[in-house]
């Protein structure tokens, strides 16, 4: 006879192995499982069958992006840097620091790695992803798709966005989904796991050779840790007309509106996949 685990909230999380923040976004705010009815002033209990089936899915759309790939995305990053070209943050006026454009930009590259290998790996394809260097900001990241040797030009014009793990929205400036020359018909949002200290991971060798006889080396030198496989889900996709306009999502309030969609409401089934692949 059939007899539903009913999870308390601290065993859900320990069950799925998250953070418990991201844990907390992603039934509160994302949708991405939902909590069992409960009455007022009751405790949260999760079904673990409900659980195990989206950690499953969770996991397929899961990468593990190598150091060379990492690589590449920061080449990019540092090439865009060096040449004087500044994104504008969210369509405002807000400029960021070196090491959070940096971050930014390597971010994002890995976001469309990401994506080649979801297509690689789960559909059988390859896709063209446009790593050159342009005067202006280039809207549509997949250029080609490749099957069976054969390229062929995209249906849709798609856009790929990277965010934090933790997040529980695609959200998207009005410029990215208003302006002609920038609108896609496709977004994918992607999480990226890049540690706040990537930079200081590929050159520990360096750093540590510059710092070990200085005065407080001995406090961190062993904490310090090296570069490791980067973590990286491909959440889901939106179709354009899927987007919802907001002034602000939990936790956050916009300058003016945002096109946003909550995670747990992304398309991401197989067939979604080859609609927008094929």
């Amino acid at each position: 006879m059939f007899c539903m685990v009913r999870l308390t909230k601290k065993e859900a999380i320990q069950f799925l192995g998250i953070d418990p923040k991201q844990f907390e976004n992603f039934f509160r705010y994302a949708d991405e499982f939902k909590p069992l009815p409960r009455r007022k002033g009751e405790r949260y209990y999760f079904d673990s069958d409900e659980l195990a089936r989206w950690k499953r899915d969770y996991e397929s759309r899961r990468f593990s992006l190598t150091e060379e790939e990492y690589n590449k995305c920061l080449d990019f990053a540092l090439a865009i840097h060096y040449r004087g070209y500044a994104f504008i943050d969210w369509g405002t006026a807000r400029q960021r620091e070196f090491g959070q454009k940096v971050s930014n930009w390597v971010k994002g590259q890995l976001g469309e790695l990401a994506v080649a290998h979801l297509c690689r790996e789960r559909l059988g394809i390859d896709i063209e992803l446009d790593f050159e260097m342009h005067d202006t900001i280039v809207p549509q990241d997949v250029l080609g798709i490749i099957e069976n040797g054969i390229r062929r030009e995209p249906r849709f014009k798609i856009a790929v966005k990277a965010s934090k793990p933790k997040n529980a929205y695609l959200v998207l400036s009005k410029n990215e989904v208003e302006l002609e020359n920038r609108m896609s018909d496709v977004y994918i949002f992607t999480r990226i796991d890049l540690p706040d200290d990537h930079l200081i991971r590929i050159a520990h060798r360096d750093i540590v050779e510059r710092i070990r006889d200085q005065q407080h080396f001995h406090l961190y030198g062993a904490r310090m840790p090296r570069f490791e496989p980067i973590a990286c889900e491909v959440a889901g996709f939106a179709y354009k007309d899927e987007l919802e306009v907001v002034e602000s999502i939990p936790g956050q309030r916009f300058e003016g509106y945002r096109y946003v969609k909550k995670t747990g409401e992304l398309r991401r089934s197989p067939d979604d996949w080859r609609a927008i692949f094929q």
